[in-house]
């Protein structure tokens, strides 16, 4: 009976022993075939995130041809995006695949990473028009069963093979280099109307600019001029009859004021004062609304005669223009102040009013679908000179318009 369990023991051992050493020679066979163990799953999370917060198209292929590679020691790697009915590289010039390639359907029908030594691939690579030989793996970028792209991997270093793991990680990190290369696409998409938008509106502002001009020319040159004749003929008439007649005073006084209500016409229009600096045409422009609005309106300029393009100066005067108009108009304020300051980095532009307020959301898309196209449009003239435009508000306590342009 002794025997007998000391026979057992010794088998159990020896069987142990054996194990452990199909172990060790295991782990030394995998590892002078595969590398060092890889944690697959950090590195997913990892270059997930990388990918994710990459910018544009070439930030994400910067990431799969050149750094995700050396995480699995690969000495060479390539990116083929979809160009009409071609896949091709970015990074290596010359390099590219018909989609219709039956290398690229063959890869694309899996959705997962292949081996380029397995199946067709085998076949393919070295008829291929374009030098694919240094291949080791193809791997495509799927977003369902559309395909956006082609991975191209090659050799290890130290003639290590691809593990069925390291495939998972690279089909997985492919499938969400998909997804991240349709967020950017559709984002620049976004951009480039967004800046067709912006091109276009700022063609409608100079074209209304130039028109305005226009219209204030005509006015002063012809009609204004005509107006001032009119006006002297009438005092010189006035004159010319006894004191106590007074038939032509009332009109030498109302046409006077037609005069003055013109000239201001023109001075909306098209400020005289820009031609020298935004600073004297806000000094005007306030000086003229005080004299016209229920509520003081004052002025403060801390500037130290910041050179400007005609644009960017019109763009200040007519954002602050549209700022006191709803301020006189809407706010019902018991009193408006305008401030222009050269900080060193920045110019600020801000106009305060302490009235009631606004109730509810600044977002301009509120305001267009009611009609009102005062604060979009600010927005877009800021934008246009490369500024920021700020809304401020609190119902009962007043609203800030702050307009912010990096110097």
């Amino acid at each position: 009976m002794n025997d007998l369990l000391i026979g057992l023991i010794l088998g159990f051992v020896s069987l142990g022993m054996v194990w452990l050493i199909y172990r060790v020679f295991s782990r030394m066979w995998r590892k002078r075939r595969f590398g060092d163990s890889v944690d697959h799953s950090l590195l997913m999370v990892e270059y997930g995130r990388k990918m994710t917060s990459a910018q544009d198209q070439a930030a994400l292929g910067d990431l799969l041809v050149e750094e995700f590679p050396c995480a699995l020691d690969i000495q060479r790697a390539a990116l083929l995006l979809i160009d009409g009915h071609h896949l091709v590289s970015a990074h290596q010039e010359g390099l590219r695949l018909p989609i219709s390639h039956a290398a690229v359907r063959w890869v694309a029908s899996g959705g997962e990473a292949q081996s380029a030594d397995k199946g067709k691939l085998r076949e393919l690579v070295p008829t291929n028009p374009t030098d694919l030989t240094w291949t080791r793996v193809w791997v495509p970028l799927m977003r369902g069963v559309d395909l956006r792209g082609l991975w191209l991997l090659g050799p290890r270093g130290n003639k290590l093979q691809y593990s069925a793991d390291d495939l998972r990680c690279l089909t997985a990190v492919a499938r969400q280099a998909a997804v991240v290369w349709d967020t950017i696409r559709y984002a620049e998409q976004e951009r480039w109307a967004a800046s067709e938008m912006r091109s276009l509106y700022r063609q409608a502002v100079a074209a209304r600019e130039a028109e305005r001009g226009r219209i204030a020319r005509e006015l002063h040159d012809g009609v204004l001029q005509d107006l001032c004749a009119v006006t002297r003929d009438l005092k010189a008439l006035d004159a010319q009859l006894d004191q106590e007649d007074s038939a032509y005073t009332d009109l030498v006084e109302q046409s006077g004021e037609m005069v003055n209500a013109l000239r201001a016409i023109c001075n909306d229009l098209r400020p005289p004062l820009l031609q020298h600096d935004v600073a004297s045409a806000l000094k005007t422009l306030v000086k003229d609304l005080d004299t016209r609005s229920p509520a003081p309106v004052h002025i403060e300029i801390s500037m130290d005669g910041l050179p400007m393009t005609e644009e960017v100066s019109l763009a200040i005067f007519r954002i602050a223009q549209e700022a006191l108009h709803n301020a006189i108009q809407h706010a019902d304020a018991s009193e408006i102040a305008v401030r222009l300051t050269q900080y060193p980095d920045r110019l600020r532009l801000t106009v305060t009013d302490d009235g009631r307020g606004i109730d509810g959301s600044v977002d301009p898309a509120r305001f267009v679908s009611q009609g009102h196209y005062g604060l979009a449009g600010m927005r877009e003239r800021a934008a246009m000179i490369g500024g920021t435009l700020e809304v401020q508000t609190a119902v009962d306590y007043g609203t800030v318009v702050i307009l912010e342009l990096p110097i």
